[in-house]
């Protein structure tokens, strides 16, 4: 407990006096630190915290290579080992300890130093987080064990060797600045060894060949450790970070060269004006102006100036309107004669020459007397509005006989006034005699099967016979029809008869048989799918229709 105590103290003695200086002005650091070691290998394993407490001090040397690199010398001393329980006496026999509650499996005074870098991978001002690598030489010098005591204390079975060799270092750490010279240092590393030997447990140990440790549990890797430090971060050396002969606590501009007479802040242009004030710090300037140049002196300065070796208006950007059209002369292309902003400036053209300038003038390229377009006809109409450029007219330019207002060219009736939707002609039209015969067919007389007629017949009979004597003029033209079951030419020869059959009920009734002519067509023409019943039925009929000249029967119709 006593050792323990004293290790603590070292370690709160190396935080206390810890410094650390890797800065641009202060390249130099060095740091004294507090830490503790541990075992990692074939033995076991006391991390995180374990037994016993293992108290190291060390030394730091660093030297600052860039904002993300430093480069040190680091070493450290202090003890090393690990405790087990039970006890194993020499004969590798269990010791029943009374009152001794752990042991050292192995102790050694431990040397290490290494040479690596540090990688700063966030540079914050206050919270700086960094990785570190090396290589390292390690010195173990084995504390001799002490006699077995069944009274109690911390017993050494002596198991360790002296042994010495390389390691690599790993580690993780951070930097938190209180302020800029002053802060706390943390540092873990893992140290991967190249030596298996100072635990004195490898193949060819004492302690395993006389089997005070099982050679099952010799493992084949190395022996590592994991040391943490703890310190206190210090910057020194001469706090004048930009070199300009102005200490930082009496810089204005700590990080920036500047002058004495300017509290160490720069005027790079020279204008008495310091850059951090001056809003054009590469050019000399005036104070009204923030430290920016107004060349031509009319009040705007030379960035914002479209003509800065000319005085101008601020409504310009600085240039001046010698024409005096609102256009500024830096983007007026006839900055000697007044123009309008569509010609950038020039005036408006008049391109046909016609008098009429171009943006008056519906017609700029081609002359004319009509608001600057010509009118060929006279008519009153422009020739590009003119439907008919060539022919006098009233609408659109175009004769209109009727006066409908539709013209002659669209009028289907030009000389009968008329109304748009019937292009012209009358909204109605009775339709001459001729129209209404050549339009009619009554509706098909339909026959069941064979010469079987329908019930309504008749009464088909009686309106054809009707129509007939309103149009006596009318030849009734007889048409039979039957569906495709049966032969071809006994088709033909039953349609003719049923068509006769109407043909003969026309003339009974008293019209003239001169008006009336019948033919059959057989299976042609269908109305209907003969492959369903009703089709069939529907294709069984005579149809009768009236036209204005007797039909000559042609009989040269195909099936289809």
């Amino acid at each position: 407990m006593k050792k323990q105590l004293f290790a603590v103290m070292i370690l709160f003695l190396g935080l206390a006096f810890s410094i650390q200086a890797q800065t641009e002005t202060s390249k130099w650091g060095v740091m004294l630190s507090g830490g503790k070691m541990e075992y990692s290998g074939d033995i076991g394993s006391n991390m995180i915290f374990g037994t016993p407490f293992q108290g190291h001090i060390g030394g730091r040397l660093g030297y600052y290579l860039s904002p993300a690199l430093d480069v040190f010398l680091a070493g450290t001393s202090g003890r090393h080992g690990v405790d087990k329980t039970p006890f194993l006496g020499s004969d590798g026999i269990t010791i029943e300890n009374e009152g001794n509650t752990s042991y050292h499996e192995f102790l050694s005074d431990v040397f290490q130093a290494n040479l690596g870098l540090h990688w700063k991978f966030l540079k914050g001002e206050k919270f700086n987080p960094f990785l570190s690598a090396g290589l390292g030489f390690i010195k173990y010098s084995n504390v001799p064990g002490e006699a077995d005591s069944p009274g109690g204390g911390v017993l050494n079975v002596d198991r360790g060797e002296d042994a010495s060799g390389l390691h690599i270092p790993l580690g993780i750490g951070l930097r938190y600045n209180f302020t800029d010279n002053f802060g706390l240092f943390w540092h873990t590393q893992y140290g991967l060894g190249f030596n298996d030997n100072y635990d004195g447990v490898y193949e060819d140990a004492p302690n395993v060949v006389n089997g005070n440790f099982p050679a099952s549990e010799v493992t084949t890797g190395n022996d590592n450790f994991l040391l943490h430090e703890l310190g206190l971060a210090l910057s020194l050396g001469k706090q004048d970070r930009d070199k300009d002969g102005v200490a930082d606590k009496k810089d204005a501009c700590p990080d920036t060269p500047g002058l004495k007479e300017f509290a160490g802040c720069p005027d790079t242009d020279s204008d008495g004006i310091i850059d951090g004030e001056d809003n054009c710090p590469q050019v000399a300037g005036l104070a009204e102006f923030m430290g920016c140049p107004d060349s031509d002196g009319d009040k705007i300065i030379d960035s914002e100036d479209a003509c800065p070796e000319v005085a101008g208006e601020a409504r310009y950007n600085g240039c001046p309107d010698t024409d005096g059209d609102g256009i500024g002369d830096n983007v007026d292309k006839c900055p000697e004669e007044s123009g309008v902003s569509k010609y950038d400036g020039c005036p408006i053209p008049d391109t046909d020459g016609d008098g009429v300038d171009d943006d008056s003038d519906p017609c700029p390229k081609t002359p004319g007397d009509v608001g600057g377009c010509p009118d060929s006809d006279g008519d009153g109409v422009v020739d590009k509005d003119d439907a008919c450029p060539e022919e006098k007219g009233t609408v659109r330019g175009c004769p209109d006989a009727d006066g409908d207002g539709i013209a002659d060219k669209d009028d289907k009736c030009p000389n009968e006034a008329g109304v748009p939707a019937k292009d012209g002609c009358p909204e109605v039209r009775k339709p001459t005699r001729a129209e209404m015969i050549n339009r009619y067919c009554a509706a098909p007389i339909s026959f069941g099967s064979g010469k079987s007629q329908s019930d309504t017949y008749n009464q088909s009979i009686s309106d054809i016979v009707s129509f007939a004597n309103q149009y006596p003029e009318a030849y009734l033209n007889v048409s039979g029809y039957t569906d495709s079951q049966g032969a071809e030419g006994a088709n033909m020869r039953l349609s003719k008869k049923r068509a006769k059959k109407v043909a003969d009920s026309i003339i009974a009734a008293g019209i003239s048989a001169d008006r009336i002519t019948y033919e059959g067509y057989g299976e042609t023409n269908p109305v209907a799918d003969n492959l369903t019943k009703e089709g069939r039925e529907m294709n069984r009929r005579v149809q009768v229709c009236a036209s204005t000249a007797k039909r000559i029967i042609d009989t040269s119709n195909t099936k289809r």
